[in-house]
């Protein structure tokens, strides 16, 4: 039986992925040479001054005038020049993720060690997209938890396991592709008393629309779902860029709705979730993804 596009990938992709490893691989030995810090600064200043020239700028640009209506030309630019060079540090970061744990002093956590302890037993972490959000499971690690992480793996299988290495130390218990019938496996592991990490400000096939900086928005419910259903309790965490290659890590916990009626439950749940994550957006607007296509 002849095989399909889908299963045996083209020549030319083939090829492709391989260059791209190639030059992936190259951009670390370079990012390597300067060190953590100066390689930070500048992949932070590349992208802060050729990013704007893609297009997924122009759809940034108009999510943020959207959102915050009150900002003038100058103060969308602005932002928007801090979020690129945000992405660029932490696409610099990401690569040198090994030697940006082997200095823990880098990090620093704002969440009481009796907070974090709720999590024995078993919880649902959520987190976003904003500062350095690769290392906002540090503190889980730290306090000996066999941390799980959601995620969604790279096209290219090459720059996948590359990357995937790099980001394992972070989560003892393992990185889970999403991937058809993952609610059924996740619930398994959650049962099972594992802390289970989601970044879920970007959106699925599963989107409910709540209330996000005044606008209907699509929103991802299943951290909520899976911590009303599990009766799991529900952290909401982000990650603050305070200066250069150094973070500080925070949080609350949020109380899930447990009524007749679990479908308004976990809406209500998701609603929170977003409640706290503009809160923190409005707080330092530059260090989120303002592209994300969360309103169109």
């Amino acid at each position: 039986m002849a095989m399909t596009s889908d299963s045996a990938p083209s020549l030319r992709r083939r090829l492709s992925w391989r260059l791209q490893h190639l030059v992936l691989r190259a951009v670390a030995v370079l990012l390597g040479a300067l060190g953590l810090d100066r390689a930070s600064a500048f992949m932070g200043w590349c992208w802060r001054r050729l990013a704007p020239f893609n297009a997924r700028h122009a759809r940034a640009d108009a999510h943020l005038a959207l959102a915050m209506p009150e900002l003038t030309t100058e103060d969308r630019r602005r932002i928007l020049g801090d979020m690129w060079e945000n992405l660029g540090r932490t696409a610099a970061e990401t690569i040198l993720l090994p030697r940006l744990l082997a200095e823990p002093q880098r990090i620093t956590c704002a969440v009481p060690p009796e907070d974090l302890a709720k999590a024995a037993g078993g919880a649902v972490f959520v987190s976003l997209h904003t500062g350095n959000w690769e290392v906002v499971s540090v503190p889980l690690l730290q306090a000996g938890f066999e941390t799980k992480a959601l995620y969604k793996p790279l096209s290219n299988p090459h720059v996948e396991d590359w990357l995937r290495a790099r980001r394992e130390p972070l989560y003892p218990g393992g990185l889970i592709g999403r991937q058809h019938g993952i609610a059924v496996k996740l619930r398994a592991i959650a049962r099972a008393g594992s802390v289970l990490a989601i970044v879920a400000d970007q959106t699925d096939r599963t989107a409910i629309t709540v209330e996000f900086f005044g606008r209907p928005a699509r929103a991802m419910p299943f951290p909520a779902m899976l911590a009303r259903r599990l009766g799991l309790p529900l952290f909401v965490g982000r990650t603050v860029r305070t200066e250069g290659a150094h973070f500080r890590v925070e949080g609350r916990w949020l109380e899930v709705p447990h009524t007749t009626d679990a479908e308004a439950d976990v809406v209500a749940a998701t609603r929170a979730i977003h409640a706290v994550w503009e809160e923190w957006i409005r707080e330092y607007p530059g260090q989120w993804m303002w592209a994300h296509r969360k309103w169109r």
